[in-house]
């Protein structure tokens, strides 16, 4: 159910009367990640991390993958400018204010997984 309810919160669709979706995590606001760690979503999407910011329990790529450049968002990972990932698709969302990092992010897309590739 929290799995279920992570991925309602991300697509934005509601859990229905009386049922709440989970908190966002500190210093990020409603609509941003939510509890993301025990995912088995399907890695379908693959690009380049160009740069990447790690906050706490998240961690913020730069990603290039075809000629599109955007952010990943995911549960902490140990990843490196130059790693290929794969990555579970999600809903990019235009403009995503991090309170945790002071900073406006664009074209952000949350994700519940990522594997970096050998």
């Amino acid at each position: 159910m929290k799995t279920l309810a992570a991925l309602l919160v991300l697509t934005g669709l509601s859990l229905g009367a009386g049922a709440s979706p989970p908190a966002p995590p500190p210093g990020h606001a409603a609509g941003g990640p939510a509890d993301m760690s025990k995912s088995d979503a399907p890695l379908t999407k693959k690009g380049k991390v160009l740069s990447f910011i790690d906050a706490k329990k998240f961690t913020y790529m730069e990603v290039q993958d075809g000629g599109k450049k955007f952010w990943v968002v995911s549960p902490s990972v140990a990843v490196k400018a130059g790693n290929t990932i794969s990555y579970a698709d999600g809903p990019i969302q235009a403009k995503y204010q991090s309170a945790s990092l002071n900073r406006e992010f664009t074209n952000v897309l949350f994700t519940t997984r990522v594997v970096i590739d050998k």
